[in-house]
């Protein structure tokens, strides 16, 4: 079950504000706090009986191998513990374990920095932009600005000898990205993270967060101007890294988080994971559904779409698939520069049709 850390704000002060004089009272005053989804509520329960009156400590679920379950279960209409699929993408390599953290990522690579600043300048040039809200003077603008035109013509006896204008200039709109650390992408973690920094770095307003079974911010460590320093910091503050995959969860901590609920609203979110859920396919299937409706354009990015043939096969990226704008490759830095340079045309593309970068070069 998870817990955010607005959820764990919000249990402190109620139990500052309202201390509990019944163990019932703490055990309500937890469970309205603490506990997101109805379907929580039993696990919830079990778990305090368990550590606060000596009950029986709830049967954890089972995680059987999946090459135990049976056939029938691998079907995308079942009900089933099924989450995976055979060949590339299938999911088999996912774990639900935790990570022990500490990993070391590397530093920058001297064959690879050209192609980053190569990616970093193509992000600041076509990030979509939005207009703001309060306008400003401009001598081409698209509407009169009545107050300085008033004040003119009193200096004027009156007259209204010229004519100014005001418009709503424009900014980069925000970029999120969501970098998958999961022991399923070990290999391309630390190339990952080389390019995240290089948004990060780009001008653009970005955050950056990693998961695998927890969510984790990094941003104030990518945006080091040291790129070995801010690469070397993340192993301290990574603590899943190489665990355990559980997305749908990662993307519930960040949703229920209203600080950042205001970081995505708007902005160009870019999810870079190969999909290989070993949750409830349901909840992340919930979980970018939601990020999607936040979003002004949601971007997911995979290794395993480096294939033109490449399409979801496990039932949380089937699920998922409808609500993303952007399914696209994940593999090399090239391909992050070419998703980049397709930005334009996808802020003017249909939402929810999962299209390719090529296939929007065609079609701009």
């Amino acid at each position: 079950m998870a817990v955010d850390a607005a959820a764990s704000a919000d249990f402190l002060t109620a139990l500052a504000g309202w201390p509990p004089a019944k163990l019932q009272d703490f055990q309500r005053l937890a469970r309205l706090t603490l506990v997101r989804r109805p379907e929580d509520f039993g696990v919830f329960d079990a778990v305090f009986a368990a550590h606060f009156l000596g009950a029986a400590p709830p049967a954890p679920k089972d995680t059987a191998d999946e090459e135990e379950i049976s056939e029938d279960d691998q079907s995308l209409g079942t009900d089933g513990p099924m989450l995976a699929t055979d060949g590339a993408g299938g999911g088999r390599s996912t774990s639900l374990d935790e990570g022990r953290g500490g990993r070391a990522f590397g530093g920058m690579q001297p064959s690879e920095r050209q192609q980053l600043l190569a990616f970093s300048q193509t992000l600041s040039e076509t990030v979509p932009t939005v207009a703001l809200r309060r306008r400003q003077r401009s001598l081409r603008g698209n509407r009169l600005d009545l107050r300085r035109i008033l004040a003119g013509a009193r200096r004027t006896g009156g007259e209204a000898v010229r004519l100014f204008w005001s418009a709503r200039p424009e900014r980069p709109r925000r970029l999120l990205v969501l970098v998958d650390v999961s022991g399923s992408l070990k290999d391309h973690s630390p190339r990952l993270l080389r390019i995240a920094r290089a948004a990060v770095r780009s001008g653009v307003r970005t955050e950056a967060f990693t998961f695998a079974t927890r969510l984790t911010r990094v941003t104030k460590a990518l945006a080091r101007r040291d790129g070995d320093a801010a690469l070397s910091a993340l192993a301290g503050i990574i603590s899943d890294a190489d665990g355990g995959t559980r997305i749908g969860a990662s993307l519930t901590t960040l949703i229920a988080d209203p600080r950042h609920q205001a970081l995505m609203r708007g902005a160009v979110v870019v999810v870079v994971s190969d999909g290989l859920e070993r949750g409830d396919p349901e909840e992340m299937r919930h979980g970018v559904e939601r990020l999607a409706r936040l979003a002004f354009r949601l971007v997911w990015l995979t290794p395993l779409a480096a294939s033109p043939d490449y399409r979801p096969q496990t039932r949380a990226m089937r699920a998922a698939a409808p609500h993303l704008d952007l399914l696209d490759d994940a593999s090399s830095i090239h391909a992050f520069t070419r998703a980049a340079a397709a930005l334009p045309a996808l802020a003017r593309a249909p939402r929810g049709r999962a299209l390719r970068a090529s296939r929007l070069e065609r079609h701009p």
